[in-house]
């Protein structure tokens, strides 16, 4: 039998089922991912891999530290995370993934995943104002919302200076995009509307 790189049986493209969607809810942090992934978890009853749960282990099992050690440990979460999704890919099985791609960096990988497996791609483009994204990336750490390992207190200027960088969001996939507008009256009514049009 042979064997891949993840030490399971290699499979055929002609053997794989071929109904597999992978939902990715993709955004700046605090564009309401999470929010998003959840609800769509809830009504169809697909399991999130999420980029954050994966970091929030990682500081429960090594500790929490300063920015840098944050930064580190989210490089290591991106590794993590494509292993879990390629685990997942291997299942045939649909799921949702909820993280902040940067487009030019992660869309050839995708585009790989896509030809070896055949799943169908929907993302949900989650977007708001810059003003709104910087009141809610404060908030929430003022809330105590988030794990203190990633030390969004030292971030904040940070942040507000990334949402200039110009980077796509929307991976470069065959597949539908759906974007909300988190801010919007609604926005994610009428996002889950239509992502339950293609899903069904």
């Amino acid at each position: 039998m042979l064997v891949d790189r993840l030490g399971g049986p290699v499979h055929s493209k002609t053997a794989r089922p071929v109904d597999q969607v992978v939902v990715l809810v993709v955004g700046r942090p605090a564009s309401g991912k999470s929010t998003i992934s959840e609800l769509v978890a809830e009504r169809w009853g697909l399991p999130i891999v999420a980029k954050d749960a994966v970091k929030e282990l990682l500081f429960d099992l090594l500790g929490v530290g300063d920015q840098a050690w944050s930064e580190r440990l989210g490089r290591a979460s991106f590794a993590l995370l494509d292993y879990i999704i390629e685990l997942q890919l291997r299942t045939g099985s649909s799921f949702i993934i909820d993280a902040a791609y940067n487009a030019a960096i992660e869309s050839a990988k995708f585009q790989a995943w896509q030809e070896k497996y055949g799943f169908t791609a929907i993302q949900v483009h989650c977007t708001a104002s810059d003003d709104e994204l910087v009141r809610r990336f404060t908030q929430r750490e003022r809330d105590g919302l988030r794990h203190p390992g990633h030390a969004d207190n030292e971030r904040t200027d940070g942040f507000r200076a990334s949402l200039a960088d110009g980077r796509a969001e929307v991976l470069d996939l065959r597949g539908s995009v759906i974007s909300c507008d988190t801010g919007a009256v609604e926005a994610v009514d009428d996002a889950l509307a239509q992502l339950g049009q293609i899903i069904v």
